[in-house]
């Protein structure tokens, strides 16, 4: 729940609060093992669709955070209204119809399909990189 402030230097220190509430989420996430292994996976999943049926997209979906096994992380209030509007467009025809509209799309451009494997898979694997990057980064001497 978000406080009101009360005069402009309660605002500033709420804005810190928030805003390290924010960075220090990412910088949990960034460089994880959680997410390079979810990256990983995406990495195989196109690269051998695009490799072994490059007509077919791999069925990958997303329902949450949760699903995807990351730990609870607190990303404040700019989490709480993420996590809203996720739900109200879950909860909308918005959801299936993107979902269907896709791959209405996907069938009917047949020759594209090869091409958004590609993208999948370079996308993918530059976010894995960019993460064991990170990970190298933080990290100098293997811990076991």
């Amino acid at each position: 729940m978000a406080r009101t402030p009360q005069n402009l230097e309660e605002a500033k220190q709420i804005f810190r609060e928030e805003k390290a509430k924010v960075t220090s989420s990412i910088a949990a996430i960034a460089g994880s093992r959680w997410l390079m292994a979810i990256l990983a996976t995406f990495v195989i999943a196109f690269g051998t669709h695009l490799a072994f049926a490059p007509t077919r997209l791999p069925p990958v979906s997303i329902s949450g955070v949760g699903a995807l096994g990351l730990p609870p992380i607190d990303f404040g209030v700019v989490g709480e209204q993420a996590a809203q509007a996720w739900d109200s467009f879950q909860q909308s025809e918005g959801a299936n119809q993107m979902g269907a509209r896709f791959s209405d799309e996907a069938s009917a451009n047949q020759d594209f399909v090869p091409t958004l494997n590609a993208i999948g898979f370079g996308a993918a694997l530059l976010l894995l990189i960019i993460n064991m990057w990170i990970m190298t980064t933080r990290r100098r001497f293997s811990r076991g």
